[in-house]
């Protein structure tokens, strides 16, 4: 199924994946979802790291897990914590692949859309545009160590 969606399936679909998403917040209170990679997606300053930018990101979302979630007409913004740093998440609806919960009881799994424009409120647009206007980190964010000691 390649063709080009209408305006009002588009619309539908949107819904349908925010109606979604609200209902595993309700019903599981820990869930994740699969955010392919997209124009529009911004998480905060760190970005897709590595494969992510092939194959997308998995990210989780509960109680602990998110400072702030909002459900927007066209994406989702949530405040989510990677390691010990909290980052500012745009999630075009467009972009969710899968939403499933920590047991796998169930899993949606939705169409992917690429090419569509998105509209974000002004003060959400300002803080996509300074996130991606701050220096991205490398392709890999891991430092290596060597805690061999070294014979003198």
């Amino acid at each position: 199924m390649s063709e080009k969606l209408s305006e009002e399936e588009l619309k539908s679909l949107r819904e349908f994946k925010n109606r979604i998403f609200d209902l595993y917040w309700e019903k599981f209170g820990f869930f994740y979802i699969h955010a392919m990679p997209h124009n529009h997606l911004s998480i905060g300053t760190r970005g897709l790291v590595g494969k992510e930018n092939e194959v997308g990101i998995v990210l989780a979302f509960g109680p602990t897990a998110c400072k702030e979630v909002s459900l927007q007409k066209d994406y989702l913004y949530a405040e989510l914590q990677f390691g010990y740093k909290w980052e500012k998440v745009f999630i075009p609806w467009d972009c969710i692949f899968r939403i499933f919960d920590k047991s796998s009881l169930s899993i949606t799994q939705m169409k992917v859309i690429f090419d569509e424009p998105i509209s974000l409120d002004s003060n959400q647009a300002k803080e996509k545009e300074q996130n991606q206007t701050k220096p991205q980190p490398k392709e890999n964010n891991v430092i290596s160590i060597d805690f061999t000691s070294k014979k003198k």
